[in-house]
């Protein structure tokens, strides 16, 4: 490939990538994104069809031929090692072409890389391979990472064949020909356990609420940690009721919600270390003022000293302003029989404040209900029963975390951590209300003012209704 062609190459790339990020940064500061962790977007962009160069439609074999001339597979490789450890893993290349391909592995940098993976950490054997024509070569790559080595995430380019350009460019290309691309986590597992991921609660405005994040050492020296709060960016792991992302403006750059209110409505008592074999509790305390509306995402780093937690452990917060409305929900039915109307209200309750103490957990579903008659006459139903249900986990000894985000290192003991004892785990509640009211043929209002609630079903049920 001539130096001219490469140099064009490089330059549609980087107009590629640069309309890439802006697309990502409009695009995700919006509703619920969540930075994607090293090793997952790199895995993301190795799985991209080489059919056609990203972005402009024009085949891949147009720029470089040996897209069609050589197969390496697997394309991709993550692994994840602790200072000291090594693992070994096979790699196939084939050779596709009608000519003998010479094959001479070399490592080649990455752009915009955490951490590049020294040379003297990978073997590979053979060395170098003639392949002709139809043949497959398999290459053993041995992975070694020194006792000394920092932990981070590791990438490299492995380059089978010497008609590879720069190795910017290459980098750039997903699945480029001839090459794979290897990634390494390289950690240590973390002393701290954060048993409070994070901090969800619906709340109302002009009342205080106090909430107890958990910190765990279970190692045999002092941490020490110095939280501090951060608006914007909040991302909730909730299986029950994920939260959205808003920006740390009062009004997103992409035209998005303003928060409810400011950091400043938080305030933080920490001990300033978590004692060796003790658990530590970080009290958050919440003020919501007395005008605020909607919803509020961000985040407390704690910034625990502890190498083996990524910046420092982050718990995020999300909470919601129960909504007041003062005007009814209404609809129409039309009954067709002077049979009884049986009217079924349902709510859901979400698990609200799961990994915290204190919160705003009591608040109870209810409505007023009323009824307008064929004629415009007000009936008033009758309340005949109330019923309550929810789903309960019991824990043995574990609390499940959202590893990915608390910690670099994304598979640690099955993502659990363990606890002094069991316990059990809710999630959705749900109230149901039952009325009754005599039936007439014709059209009838239903006005329904929830309390407690950001959701309803109704069912309006005439004659017998099921039990």
């Amino acid at each position: 490939m001539s130096i001219i062609n490469t140099k064009i190459l490089k330059r549609i790339i980087c107009g590629l990538l640069a309309l890439s990020i802006i697309s990502i940064v409009f695009s995700g500061a919006g509703v619920g994104k969540m930075a994607v962790p090293a090793n997952e977007e790199v895995a993301v962009q190795a799985k991209v069809g080489a059919g056609s160069f990203p972005g402009t439609g024009t085949p891949a074999r147009d720029y470089f031929p040996e897209f069609e001339k050589i197969t390496v597979s697997p394309s991709y490789k993550y692994l994840q090692l602790k200072p000291g450890d090594s693992e070994n893993f096979a790699v196939t290349v084939e050779n596709n072409d009608n000519k003998t391909i010479e094959l001479k592995p070399k490592l080649l940098i990455i752009p915009y890389t955490e951490k590049f993976i020294n040379e003297s950490w990978v073997n590979i054997s053979p060395s170098e391979k003639s392949l002709k024509p139809g043949e497959k070569e398999e290459f053993e790559i041995k992975v070694n990472i020194p006792e000394d080595a920092d932990i981070g995430n590791y990438a490299v380019l492995i380059a089978f064949t010497e008609n590879v350009p720069e190795g910017d460019v290459a980098g750039y290309y997903p699945n480029f020909p001839g090459t794979m691309q290897l990634n390494v986590q390289v950690w240590i597992p973390p002393t701290v356990q954060i048993l409070t991921p994070y901090v969800n609660d619906l709340v109302e405005a002009g009342k205080d609420y106090t909430y107890e994040i958990k910190l765990k050492n279970t190692g045999d020296k002092d941490i020490e940690l110095s939280p501090e709060l951060a608006e914007g960016g909040g991302i909730i792991y909730s299986e029950s009721a994920p939260s959205a992302t808003v920006s740390s403006s009062d009004i997103a750059p992409s035209g998005g919600p303003a928060q409810a209110f400011g950091k400043e409505a938080l305030t933080v008592e920490a001990p300033e270390k978590i004692k060796a074999g003790q658990t530590a509790v970080v009290k958050l305390t919440l003020a919501v003022p007395a005008n605020a509306k909607g919803s509020y995402s961000g985040s407390l780093n704690l910034n625990i000293d502890d190498p083996g937690i990524i910046g420092g452990g982050t718990v995020y917060l999300s909470f919601r302003i129960l909504p007041v409305l003062k005007e009814p929900y209404q609809t129409t039915f039309e009954a067709r029989t002077e049979e009884p109307i049986t009217i079924e209200l349902k709510a859901y309750q979400y698990g609200y404040g799961m990994y915290t103490t204190g919160g705003n957990q009591d608040l109870t579903p209810s409505f007023n209900v009323s009824l307008k008659d064929p004629s415009g006459k007000e009936v008033t139903p009758t309340l005949v029963n109330t019923k309550s249900s929810g789903s309960i986990n019991i824990v043995d000894g574990t609390t499940p975390q959202p590893y990915p985000i608390l910690y670099d290192s994304a598979k640690i003991a099955g993502n659990t951590v363990t606890n002094d004892q069991g316990s059990y785990q809710g999630g959705t509640t749900t109230f149901v209300e039952t009325y009754t009211v005599p039936g007439t043929a014709g059209k009838w209002t239903l006005s329904i003012l929830p309390k407690n609630t950001e959701n309803f079903e109704y069912t309006v049920t005439i004659g017998d209704s099921e039990e």
